[in-house]
């Protein structure tokens, strides 16, 4: 300890404190549990849930004036689906020769989950919204909100008077 005293005393300055700022730059590139924590919990927030969008969607048409309480019903046109990256192999032989050609192919994995290289959204079929507001201004406000926030056309959005 003594001896790394004495050689960081014979450092000039300027050097040593350009030596501690790429040090302290190293440690903060090294990824830590941290940053698999929150690769993890994005990979998981990628995921589509239709009951937390219906929520999302009843919390944002609930505050527009006159709405009051909302419920929000979607179906889907299609679910979510994923395109996993793949590994393949080949084993060709000469088929002159009576060789046959053999491929395999597996999902590529990184850590103990698979790559994923696309995720494809559910596209929505309808939506029913109930509010407890009436009024075909108030209609027409959630029906344009409804087709922003899903991309459905207003045909296929339904807004009624509920208790």
């Amino acid at each position: 300890m003594k001896m790394l005293i004495s050689v960081w005393k014979k450092v000039p300055k300027q050097a040593a404190w350009i030596l501690l700022i790429l040090g302290a730059g190293l440690l903060l590139l090294l990824p830590g549990k941290s940053a698999e924590k929150r690769r993890t919990q994005t990979e998981e927030n990628l995921g589509f849930s239709l009951e937390a969008e219906e929520k999302r969607i009843e919390e944002a048409l609930s505050r527009i004036e006159g709405a009051g309480r909302v419920t929000v019903v979607l179906t889907l046109e299609a679910s979510e689906e994923r395109e996993y990256a793949r590994n393949t192999d080949s084993d060709r032989q000469d088929p002159a020769v009576g060789g046959r050609s053999e491929e395999r192919s597996e999902i590529a994995r990184v850590g103990d989950g698979a790559l994923t290289v696309k995720i494809a959204y559910p596209r929505y079929r309808g939506a029913l919204i109930v509010t407890e507001g009436s009024g075909s201004a108030l209609r027409l406000a959630i029906t344009q909100a409804v087709a922003a926030l899903t991309g459905l056309g207003t045909d296929r959005i339904t807004v009624v008077t509920g208790r």
